[in-house]
C-alpha cells in the first residue's frame, strides 16, 4: 500500500527510490528484503522499461522460498501483472491464482489489487468499456483516499481512450477533479490535468487544451509522472503548440523532453516524428537541415522490427514523405510513400494471415484424416480378401464331399465383402462431402474475413487524415473498433466450429450458475440491443445447471446474437421454465420468423436466410449451437410460426440441490453478529418483503420502508441503532443515493455503512456512490453474494466506533 501511495505523490521520486532500494537489497542478499524491494520497483517503474524475464525471476524466487513468503509472492506477482502488460509477458500468475493467494492471506483489501491486474489485461486488449466496469467495481474495495482518486482518474483515462468525444467525459473529469482538489497526491492531479488537455484537444478546443497544458506543465517538468510519461506528455504538448503555430516553443519542449530519455525506443520515435512534423511546417533551410537528422534517426529506429511493427512504420514513413514533399525533394518523398504503402499492405496482410493459416491447418488435418481412413479401409479389405481365398483353397482340398458347404460359405463371404465395400464407399462419400463442405466454408470464410481486414487497411490509410480533422476522428475510431470486433468474432466462431467438428473438444461438465450466465447476457448484449432500438428482457434466475460453462455460454450467446441480428423492431426475451429436474431456457424474438421448410437448413454451415445480413458474420452460429448441444446432450428445439418471431428452447439438467445449496451457503456465510440492525429501502413491495425475509433468516433485525422518511419514522428509539443501510438505486421517482444521504443526516450518522444495489452499470453511478462513501453491488445479486457483502460491511462497522449516541430520531 505504501509503495502504491508513493507513486501517486511523485512517481519519478518513487522510481528512483525503488531502484536504489532494490540495488541495495540485492547486494545485502536477504531474500525477503529483496522480494519486497522488487515488488515496489515492479509496481512503480515505467512499464516500457520492465523486462518479462526479470519479473518472472522474482516470482520464481518467491515461489521457491516456501509458504512463509506468500505475502511477498502476492505483492511481486500483482506488481508484475499490473505493470508489464504492454509486453504481454507469458508465464505470469493469472487473476484467478492471485485471487486464491488473497483468500489465503485473509485480507479483503487485496481484492483491490487483484482487480487491478484484471483491468490492465482488459486495457492491453483495448477492451476499454469492460475495464471501466471493473474499475467501478474496484471502488468497493478501496481503503485509502488515494485509491479512490486513482480509480476515478483511470476511469477518465479509459473513457478518453474509448471515445474522446463521450458525453460523459466532462462529468467524469469534474468528479475526479473534485475528489483530488485538496489531495496531497500531486502526481495524480498532474495526470488528471494532462487528461484534461487531451480531452480538450480531441474536442477541437485548442485554446482550452493550451490552458490545461499550462496548468499541468510545472508538474510534468518536475518529472513526477515518471520518466516515460513525463517525456510522452511534453511531446504531446509540443504537438498542440505546433497546431497553434508556436513552433519555437514546441521545439523547446521537445528538447526539454530529452531530460527524461530512457531506453524506450518508442519515445525517441514519437519525438522524432513530432519534430519532423513541426520542421515541415516551419519550412526554412535550417528546418530542412535539422529535419534530415530526424529522418536519419527515424530510419535507424525503424530498422528494429521487434520494437516497430508495420503500423508505426506506416505512420513514420508518411511523416518523412510529407517532410521531403514540403521541401521539393519529390524523389525521396515518393520512396518514403512507397515504404508507407508497403507497411499498410503488411498491416492488412497480417490481419487476415492468422485466420488463413488456422483454417488451412484444419483443412490439412481433415484431408490427412480422410487419407488415413481410406488407407486403413483398403488394407482391411485386402486382408479380408486374402483370408477368404485361403479358406476357400482349404475347403477345396477337403474333397467333393464338402463342396456344397464350401460353396455356401463362399457365397456368404462374398456377401460380407460386398457389404464391407458398400460401407466403405458410403464412408468415402461422406468424407468427400464433408471435405467439399469444408472447402466451401473456407472459401466463404476467406471472402468474409477479407472484408473487415480490407476495411482495417483502408482505415489505417485514413488514420492520419482523421487525426488532423478532430470532427472525423470519433467516427474513424468507431469504424476501426467495429472492424476489429467483427474480425475477432469470426475467428472465435471458426475456432469453436473446428474443435467441435474434429472431435477435439472434451466437455468439462459441472455446476454452472444461471444467475451469472444471464447476467453476462445482459452485460454483453444490452447495449447492442439498445443501439438497434430493441428491448432485451432477461429473466433473473437462481440455481445451477449441469453443463460445460464455455460451450453453454457459446450456445446462449449465439442464440441471443442471432435473435438480435434478425430482429429489426420489438424485443428479444430470455426466460426460464423450471421443472422438477430440468430447466427450459427460451430465447424468443419478435422477428420475421423462419419458413417451415428452412428450419433444418439454418443449422447448416454458412447458411443465411436474409442476404442483407450477410456482412454480419460467417453464417455458422447456429451450426455451432447444434453441434455443442448434441455434444453436451442438451435437447434443442426451434419453433417459428411465419411472421410471429422465433423461439429457441434448450433443455438443461438442474444441479442436485443447487438452489438449496446456494441459500445454505449464503446463510452459513451470513452468520450475523448479535444485535445487528439493517435499514432497507425498496419501493417494490414484493421485493422489499422478500429481501427483508431473507435478511431476517440470516439473523438480522430489519426495518423496511419505501423511502427515507418512512424508514426513519418506523425506527424504535429503545432498540439498538442501525448497523447498515441497504437501498435500491431507483425508488420510484426518488434516487436511492439521495435517500441514503437524507437518512444519514436525520440519524446524525454520516459514516453509517451503506450498500446500494442496482442494475445500472454506468461508471458515473459508481463514482457518485464512491463520493458518498456508499458501497455498490450490481444486480442480479445471488443470495450467497448478498450475504457475503452484507456480512463484510456489518463486521467492518462493528470494529468502528459505535454511533448509537448519534442515531437519535430527529
Amino acid at each position: 500500500m505504501g509503495y502504491f501511495g508513493s507513486a501517486m505523490r511523485d512517481r519519478g521520486l518513487a522510481q528512483r527510490t525503488a531502484f536504489a532500494e532494490l540495488s541495495e537489497a540485492q547486494r545485502a542478499g536477504n531474500v525477503r528484503s529483496r522480494l519486497r524491494a522488487a515488488a515496489w520497483y515492479l509496481l512503480v517503474a515505467d512499464a516500457a522499461l520492465l523486462e518479462c524475464n526479470a519479473a518472472k525471476d522474482h516470482i520464481e524466487t518467491a515461489k521457491s522460498a516456501g509458504p512463509d513468503y506468500v505475502r511477498e509472492l502476492f505483492d511481486v506477482a500483482v506488481a508484475a501483472a499490473s505493470n508489464t502488460w504492454p509486453h504481454k509477458c507469458p508465464g505470469l500468475m493469472s487473476t484467478e491464482d492471485l485471487q486464491a493467494l488473497a483468500l489465503q492471506l485473509g485480507d479483503p483489501a487485496r481484492k483491490f489489487f487483484v482487480l487491478e491486474t484484471k483491468v490492465m489485461g482488459l486495457l492491453s486488449a483495448n477492451r476499454f468499456n469492460d475495464a471501466i466496469e471493473v474499475r467501478a467495481a474496484q471502488l468497493n474495495y478501496v481503503i485509502a483516499p488515494f485509491q479512490r482518486g486513482y480509480c476515478m482518474v483511470d476511469i477518465v483515462q479509459a473513457t478518453l481512450r474509448a471515445d474522446p468525444r463521450s458525453a460523459r467525459l466532462n462529468a467524469l473529469l469534474e468528479s475526479a477533479s473534485h475528489e483530488l482538489r485538496d489531495s496531497e497526491f500531486a502526481a495524480l492531479r498532474a495526470n488528471l490535468d494532462a487528461m484534461m488537455f487531451r480531452s480538450k484537444l480531441s474536442a477541437g478546443d485548442l485554446s482550452g487544451a493550451l490552458q490545461a497544458m499550462a496548468a499541468a506543465l510545472p508538474a510534468v517538468r518536475s518529472g513526477m509522472l515518471g520518466a516515460h510519461d513525463s517525456a510522452f506528455t511534453l511531446i504531446s504538448f509540443a504537438r498542440a503548440l505546433d497546431r497553434a503555430h508556436r513552433y519555437s516553443e514546441a521545439l523547446a519542449l521537445l528538447e526539454e523532453s530529452r531530460r527524461f530519455d530512457a531506453p524506450a525506443k518508442t519515445i525517441s520515435g514519437f519525438r522524432s516524428r513530432v519534430t519532423l512534423e513541426i520542421l515541415t511546417n516551419v519550412g526554412t533551410a535550417k528546418a530542412f537541415a535539422l529535419g534530415l537528422r530526424e529522418v536519419q534517426q527515424l530510419n535507424g529506429l525503424l530498422a528494429d522490427r521487434s520494437e516497430f511493427g508495420p503500423q508505426p512504420t506506416r505512420v513514420y514513413k508518411l511523416a518523412i514523405s510529407k517532410f521531403f514533399e514540403r521541401f521539393g525533394r519529390h524523389e525521396a518523398a515518393l520512396a518514403a510513400l512507397k515504404d508507407a504503402n508497403q507497411a499498410a499492405e503488411e498491416v492488412q496482410r497480417l490481419a487476415g494471415e492468422t485466420a488463413r493459416i488456422e483454417l488451412q491447418e484444419k483443412l490439412n488435418v481433415a484431408a490427412k484424416d480422410k487419407e488415413n481412413t481410406q488407407l486403413k479401409a483398403e488394407a482391411e479389405l485386402q486382408a479380408e480378401r486374402q483370408r477368404g481365398w485361403v479358406v476357400a483353397f482349404g475347403i477345396a482340398l477337403l474333397g467333393g464331399a464338402l463342396a456344397a458347404v464350401a460353396l455356401g460359405m463362399a457365397v456368404r463371404r462374398g456377401r460380407r465383402l460386398a457389404s464391407v465395400s458398400a460401407e466403405l464407399a458410403q464412408r468415402n462419400g461422406e468424407l468427400e462431402q464433408r471435405s467439399a463442405s469444408r472447402i466451401r466454408l473456407l472459401a466463404a470464410a476467406c471472402h468474409d474475413l477479407r472484408q473487415p481486414a480490407h476495411a482495417l487497411g483502408m482505415l489505417a490509410e485514413l488514420g492520419d487524415d482523421a487525426r488532423r480533422d478532430p470532427s472525423r476522428f470519433g467516427a474513424w475510431l468507431q469504424s476501426v473498433r467495429r472492424s476489429t470486433a467483427s474480425l475477432s468474432d469470426m475467428l472465435d466462431a471458426l475456432m469453436d466450429l473446428g474443435r467441435l467438428d474434429n472431435g477435439q473438444y472434451t466437455p468439462h461438465t459441472g455446476p454452472v450458475s444461471l444467475a451469472e450466465l444471464l447476467h453476462e447476457v445482459t452485460l454483453h448484449f444490452g447495449g447492442l440491443a439498445q443501439r438497434k432500438g430493441l428491448t432485451l428482457h432477461v429473466t433473473p434466475a437462481e440455481g445451477e445447471v449441469v453443463s460445460d460453462r464455455h460451450l453453454l455460454r457459446r450456445i446462449v450467446f449465439n442464440l441471443v446474437s442471432n435473435a438480435i441480428k434478425y430482429t429489426d423492431t420489438g424485443h428479444v426475451r430470455v426466460s426460464l421454465e423450471r421443472g422438477s429436474h430440468t430447466v427450459l431456457l427460451n430465447v424468443q424474438d419478435s422477428g420475421p420468423g423462419i419458413p417451415p421448410d428452412k428450419l433444418e437448413e439454418v443449422f447448416r454451415d454458412h447458411v443465411r436466410l436474409n442476404p442483407t445480413k450477410a456482412a454480419e458474420g460467417l453464417g455458422i452460429g447456429l451450426s455451432i449451437v447444434r453441434r455443442a448441444a448434441e455434444l453436451l446432450g442438451h435437447p434443442l428445439s426451434l419453433v417459428s410460426p411465419p411472421g410471429q418471431g422465433t423461439t429457441a428452447t434448450l433443455q438443461l439438467p438442474l444441479a442436485a440441490d443447487g438452489a438449496a445449496r446456494l441459500v445454505a451457503q449464503a446463510a452459513a456465510r451470513a452468520d450475523a453478529p448479535q444485535g445487528c440492525v439493517i435499514g432497507l429501502l425498496e419501493d417494490d413491495a414484493d421485493v422489499r418483503e422478500a429481501t427483508a425475509a431473507l435478511l431476517r433468516r440470516w439473523g438480522y433485525t430489519v426495518y423496511a420502508a419505501a423511502d427515507a422518511a418512512a424508514l426513519k419514522n418506523s425506527l424504535d428509539p429503545t432498540r439498538p441503532p442501525l448497523s447498515l443501510l441497504l437501498s435500491d438505486l431507483h425508488l420510484g421517482s426518488l434516487n436511492g443515493l439521495d435517500e441514503l444521504t437524507q437518512l444519514r443526516g436525520a440519524l446524525r450518522a454520516p459514516t453509517l455503512p451503506a450498500l446500494l444495489v442496482t442494475g445500472d452499470m454506468d461508471a458515473a453511478v459508481a463514482i457518485q456512490a464512491a463520493r458518498a462513501r456508499v458501497y455498490v453491488a450490481h444486480k442480479p445479486l445471488a443470495p450467497g453474494r448478498l450475504a457475503e457483502v452484507v456480512q463484510d460491511l456489518v463486521r467492518a462497522a462493528s470494529h468502528a466506533e459505535p454511533q448509537a449516541a448519534a442515531q437519535g430520531v430527529t
